[in-house]
């Protein structure tokens, strides 16, 4: 399921998620979130802070701890500490996510336009400030149900983090990708 405005939706997610920014609600395929959680070692405390509709929560950790505003839990409210944050955050708040994120977790998986995460110098001295991307794993947005055409990223960001940055195309079955390495 993707996006309420102007793509596939139902009756139900409509009406749940009416109070919300309507460019906030992206939800990631089933495929790409089993993806994302097979490409990073998450282990530990571990938090889904916008869990929409719990795709991500079917792959993450037994006992991850979850937010989602439509269902009474706010993100901003959480303030336990955890090892990892793995979530399709909301854009129209974006660098507040971010800021929020670093003061909780030692690793963070995002799944980001490259257009909301290279924004501003700001947001990525907010970045590197935290420590630094370890990966990121591009892919069409709208493999990813985005309704847009530029592409967006799995990033991986890691608190003191100093290191390179390693630059994938996923790949994917249906339609692999070329590896650049």
């Amino acid at each position: 399921m993707t996006g309420i405005k102007g793509q596939k939706h139902n009756e139900y997610i409509a009406g749940r998620y009416a109070h919300v920014n309507p460019n906030d609600i992206v939800f990631t395929p089933d495929w790409l979130a089993k993806r994302i959680c097979e490409i990073f070692p998450i282990a530990g405390k571990t938090l889904e802070p916008c869990k929409g509709e719990g795709v991500f929560l079917k792959y993450l950790p037994q006992n991850t701890d979850w937010c989602e505003i439509a269902d009474g839990k706010n993100y901003y409210d959480y303030h336990k500490k955890v090892d990892w944050i793995v979530t399709n955050p909301p854009y129209s708040d974006f660098n507040r996510f971010l800021s929020h994120s670093f003061a909780l977790a030692d690793n963070i998986v995002l799944l980001v336009p490259m257009a909301k995460m290279f924004k501003s110098m700001g947001t990525l001295k907010s970045i590197f400030g935290y420590g630094g991307i370890v990966s990121i794993y591009l892919l069409p947005a709208s493999r990813a149900g985005f309704p847009f055409g530029f592409p967006c990223g799995i990033y991986y960001m890691k608190r003191s983090y100093q290191e390179k940055t390693e630059i994938k195309l996923l790949e994917y079955i249906d339609e692999p990708l070329l590896n650049l390495e």
